[in-house]
């Protein structure tokens, strides 16, 4: 059945509400295996502090740190605001941003106007659009296209969630021709295209697949934060359209995916040549630090950031600051001057017993 408009927007409404909660996040292995990383202290680094550079370039965009707010919500009422107050702060910081997915825009022209709105508190951030692989399958890469103008996007994320499908009440299991619609959009879309998990991991296998139909840019977007699986089902349980059942059918799978260090790790051992990003149970820019060192090109988070959106741009802008200034901090105590000098020398012994779970 067709999801009206109505049913889309209590639907986003209600991820905000279960997404923070606690149950839907992941810790056990997939944290401790973030947390077996260790890097490496250097008591005598020879650069001061105020000199570390943590700048990259992505897509002709200078940032000022490799940090992403990761894509969260949109299309509706109270998805403006947040993504207002985001919007505002990545530009403030340097930082890019997913934007929510634009699913809404391909049904409702009027959609659009939320990136009007957020274009006008925020004309010099660097936001990147974001559509399901299963509205893509279907959709002309000229629609795409609109997408990008709307939101004047300098790239594309392409999420992709089989599971979060499988158990959503609404889902569009659907992916039959996915890896076809993705090779058509990077042969034709005017911006580069990402293709990220939304919390389940990218095994190697799959990067391999992608790079071979021309994706250069991979968000891994592993186990370790909130699980999309757990969201699904905790809203299952409350559905009263028969749908109930599907909680007790995600309690198999409250665990299920590849951690964000896993597929860091696999696609390094395999030697898989493309731009890798991470996230994924990212909370500390000591977190962003070790998933750098370990080959991430930017890092993305998103829970906290929403947890803060939601109290007001002050706290937000806080929370940005705080993160970008542990980032910048772990590399001053690694001894590194610049982003590009961090990197798997500065990571302990740890990361051996790590790559036992790979």
């Amino acid at each position: 059945m067709k999801e009206s408009a109505r049913q889309f927007r209590e639907r986003k409404r209600s991820h905000i509400a279960v997404a923070l909660s606690p149950e839907t996040q992941v810790n056990g292995k997939a944290r401790a295996l973030l947390d077996e990383i260790e890097l490496i202290h250097e008591a005598l680094p020879d650069v001061n502090l105020d000199q570390i550079s943590m700048e990259r370039t992505f897509f002709g965009y200078r940032a000022q740190v490799p940090l992403y707010i990761s894509s969260m919500t949109a299309g509706h009422s109270k998805g403006v605001t947040i993504n207002r107050r985001l919007a505002r702060a990545a530009q403030e910081f340097g930082w890019m941003m997913g934007v929510g997915s634009q699913r809404r825009e391909l049904n409702d022209p009027a959609a659009s106007k939320e990136w009007k709105i957020v274009r006008k508190v925020a004309p010099k951030a660097c936001l990147l659009g974001n559509i399901g692989i299963t509205q893509l399958i279907d959709t002309p890469v000229e629609t795409i296209e609109q997408l990008i103008d709307h939101l004047e996007a300098r790239a594309l994320f392409v999420h992709l969630n089989p599971l979060q499908e499988a158990l959503q009440p609404e889902g569009t299991p659907y992916f039959s021709g996915a890896i076809q619609a993705l090779e058509r959009l990077v042969k034709r879309l005017s911006v580069p295209v990402i293709v990220k998990e939304v919390g389940c991991g990218i095994s190697v296998q799959t990067v391999r697949r992608l790079v071979e139909v021309g994706v250069q840019i991979i968000d891994v977007a592993g186990l370790g934060g909130t699980h999309w699986g757990r969201v699904e089902g905790l809203r299952a349980a409350t559905n009263k359209r028969g749908y109930r059942y599907r909680f007790d059918v995600s309690l198999a799978f409250w665990n299920w995916g590849i951690s964000t260090v896993e597929s860091l790790l696999q696609i390094k051992r395999e030697n898989v040549s493309c731009q890798v990003w991470a996230s994924g149970g990212v909370r500390t820019g000591v977190d962003a630090a070790k998933l750098i060192a370990l080959g991430a090109q930017a890092v993305g988070i998103a829970q906290p950031l929403l947890q803060a959106a939601l109290k007001g741009e002050q706290a937000l802008f806080e929370l940005m600051k705080t993160i970008s200034e542990q980032l910048r901090i772990a590399l001053f105590v690694t001894g590194c001057s610049h982003i590009n000098d961090l990197n798997e020398r500065k990571v302990k012994y740890g990361i051996l017993r790590v790559n036992e779970f790979c």
